[in-house]
């Protein structure tokens, strides 16, 4: 809808304000909420009105009245609030999607006994040739091909940690991926090796698909069926629209099935995975990946890069300025290591912007996150280029030089805060590899919104989880809920509740490139709305913004979730 026919809509609405019978009725209305727009010009309301998938009008619960007919849908709250629909602006969801089907450790802290207990039981409830199995931790557990073996020696086993970032395979699945003393590990990754150079069995970043390349491939019936399962969560906690990060021309099949058979109601941008080669041969694989993904009404304009792999002890593959401490079965000098050399990195992001499509970059350390912006920043320097989207996501450690620059550049910058709580990741597997000073700058949230950085929210599920009031809860507070006992991290980073309801809303929607019709409750916009069962401000504790629960969910004004909720119509309500 053309933001000249909503305003001739509003005219004829108001024409018939003195009327029974409004020439103009709304579809659906909300009257007697806590409406927070993220609309700078109306930041709150108490009221809206839906029309054809539009947002109508919003304002106060008079002016919205007039707009409702004998066939009008209206819901009459009591002081909730309600959002514009949030946007994860970095998930995993196909993977996510597959783990909810597969044998799945849930990030669960166990021994070796209680893994081969899992693995017995995962054994004989996926029979097959190999096992794979997911999300265990990468912290507190040594894992070995010899341990493995003892755990199924008879079957390929391949297990991947939480953050996938780490696998440790046995003997049989190194034997089937060809994994000897003599192969080489992809400039992505690392195999770790022996005193006698032998892998161990343990397998870092890139080179984790030496193995994941020779597991058996769901078909596109198994996975559309997990998805459906994924996407009714996602929207049971109000999660309308996303960025798939690392997507291929699978993901773009599956997306493309999803859309035909009328069963994706969020909004989707496909953040194309590459290894960051500016060649001819690569970026035609985008373009076509582009292509097949708008053929069929999807989005697909932005490129997913890893600069860096993640900084927890013992996969420290993030890349740092300064060396880990404490980690001598690297080397004293070990910094992690850049995945794309900053030459490469520079003529890739530059191509990139002169062929239309924006950069998502992984980066977790500070010279990761130095690289990137550098590159950003030649990139802009290009006269005439188009106008594209960079933004950097995750940011666990930014050299306190490079904070003002993701303003100064246009650099959004797309945080998973759920990981600034005190636990074993962000304390016991980081402290003693940092040192004090720099594990007191990780995550830095409030210094990059001072600096004028815009926050987006993301939650890189699965390897978290995706409930963005959890991450909204651990930002305000910077405390662990489940662990109360443990002081709160880097409590100076803790951010307002309005910045991060900002982060889920209008920021995620730049980051998506949907900012022109999402992400904001007020005329013209998508009706992309969450309704919750309580009243927020920046006065709620933790506690409460962790318990909130989502009432309802529209998409275009349909509705995909409702936890009860009645709607009535007509104009006696």
């Amino acid at each position: 809808m053309k933001l000249g026919y909503v305003a001739t809509l509003l005219l004829l609405a108001g024409c018939a304000g003195h009327s029974n019978s409004p020439i103009i009725s709304a579809d659906k209305v909300i009257l007697g909420a806590n409406i927070l727009t993220q609309d700078p010009n109306l930041p709150t309301a108490n009221a809206l009105a839906i029309k054809d998938g539009k947002i109508l009008l919003v304002g106060s619960d008079t002016q919205v009245q007039p707009l409702i007919g004998d066939d009008t849908v209206v819901l009459t709250l009591n002081g909730q609030t309600v959002l514009p629909g949030l946007i994860d602006s970095h998930i995993h969801s196909i993977e996510g999607a597959l783990a909810l089907l597969a044998c799945n450790l849930n990030d669960q802290a166990m021994d070796l006994k209680t893994l081969g207990e899992h693995i017995q039981t995962c054994a004989s409830q996926y029979p097959g040739d190999w096992l794979e199995v997911l999300n265990l931790p990468s912290v507190g557990l040594a894992l070995n091909k010899q341990k493995l073996d003892q755990l199924l020696p008879d079957r390929p086993l391949f297990i991947i940690s939480t953050d996938g970032h780490t696998g440790w395979a046995n003997s049989l699945a190194l034997k089937r991926a060809g994994i000897t003393a003599d192969t080489q590990a992809p400039h992505d990754g690392r195999i770790v090796k022996d005193t006698q150079q032998q892998p161990t069995g343990m397998l870092v970043d890139g080179a984790t698909a030496l193995v994941s390349r020779h597991l058996p491939k769901p078909d596109l019936s198994y996975k559309i069926q997990a998805m459906q399962a994924a996407l009714a969560g996602f929207y049971q906690h109000g999660i309308t629209s996303f960025l798939e990060a690392n997507s291929n021309a699978d993901s773009v099949a599956l997306f493309c099935a999803l859309k035909q058979q009328h069963q994706l109601q969020a909004k989707v941008n496909l953040a194309l995975g590459s290894k960051g080669s500016s060649d001819d041969e690569e970026f035609a694989r985008l373009h076509k990946l582009r292509n097949q993904a708008e053929s069929c009404g999807l989005m697909a304009d932005t490129i997913k890069l890893y600069a860096d792999g993640v900084m927890e002890y013992p996969t420290q593959s993030a890349a740092l300025h300064a060396p880990y401490l404490n980690a001598s079965e690297h080397g004293d000098n070990w910094r992690g290591k850049l995945y794309i050399p900053p030459t490469d990195l520079d003529a890739f992001v530059q191509r990139a912007q002169a062929e239309g499509f924006s950069l998502h970059i992984h980066a977790i350390g500070d010279a990761a996150i130095s690289e990137s912006l550098d590159a950003f920043a030649k990139a802009r320097a290009v006269e005439d280029s188009p106008v594209v989207r960079f933004s950097i996501t995750h940011l666990q450690l930014i050299s306190p030089e490079d904070i003002t620059r993701f303003s100064e550049l246009n650099v959004l910058a797309s945080m998973q805060l759920l990981w600034a709580q005190p636990d074993e990741y962000s304390v016991d597997a980081l402290a003693p590899y940092l040192g004090e000073h720099r594990h007191n700058q990780i995550y830095p949230a409030a210094s990059l919104l001072k600096a004028g950085a815009s926050i987006a929210g993301g939650s890189d599920w699965n390897v978290s989880d995706y409930n963005p009031f959890a991450a909204m809860a651990v930002a305000i507070s910077r405390q662990n809920l489940q662990e109360p006992a443990r002081p709160s991290l880097n409590s100076q980073e803790a951010l307002p509740l309005s910045a991060l309801l900002e982060a889920y809303t209008r920021h995620s929607a730049e980051l998506m490139g949907i900012a022109a019709h999402s992400g904001q409750l007020k005329s013209g916009m998508d009706a992309d709305i969450v309704i919750l069962d309580r009243q927020l401000t920046d006065t709620s504790d933790p506690q409460t913004v962790a318990d909130t629960k989502v009432s309802m969910t529209l998409i275009d004004g349909k509705v995909v979730y409702d936890a009860g909720t009645q709607m009535a119509s007509g104009q006696d309500h």
